[in-house]
């Protein structure tokens, strides 16, 4: 089978936006993910993968909790930077002067003006090649405006 074909299908499917949040020592970082999925309705789990490589995956293994922020289509360089810059190197939330909102759970802030915030304490963990699957019960959450629009990744570019 043409390995093309397969990719091609595979960046056919529809992915949420998002962002996911983490905190370890007072520093915060947040990264674009599109690898994420609800996988139980009760109680209510979320899965995302995350690269062994990456800044947050390492705050999420040590804290055990994230928080998941679904982006609008207004959105759009919010993703861009978040999903181009490490937190190791740049303080993307001082950067993109993103206002962030206490949370009511988990240690990891709202970030405000997204469609919504899903605080998540891990559950499980399964290595997947070079990524890890953070099962993540949700465990408190809040709802922004109404009329906005999420923003969605289809075949490499935001939709929104």
């Amino acid at each position: 089978m043409d390995k093309d074909f397969i990719n091609l299908a595979a960046r056919s499917l529809v992915w949420p936006v998002c962002l996911v949040g983490a905190i370890e020592n007072e520093k915060h970082n947040i990264m674009t993910v599109a690898w994420i999925t609800q996988i139980s309705a009760n109680p209510l789990q979320l899965v995302i993968s995350i690269d062994k490589s990456r800044y947050t995956h390492n705050m999420i293994s040590e804290t055990g909790e994230f928080m998941v922020s679904i982006l609008s289509s207004e959105q759009k360089e919010i993703a861009a930077v978040c999903g181009s810059r490490s937190g190791r190197n740049v303080d993307k939330i001082k950067q993109l002067k993103i206002e962030t909102v206490p949370s009511t759970v988990v240690k990891v802030p709202r970030l405000a003006g997204c469609l919504a915030n899903m605080e998540c304490k891990v559950v499980a963990q399964y290595p997947a090649g070079g990524r890890t699957l953070f099962v993540g019960e949700v465990v408190a959450a809040d709802v922004g405006k109404e009329n906005l629009k999420p923003m969605i990744m289809y075949r490499g570019k935001y939709i929104g």
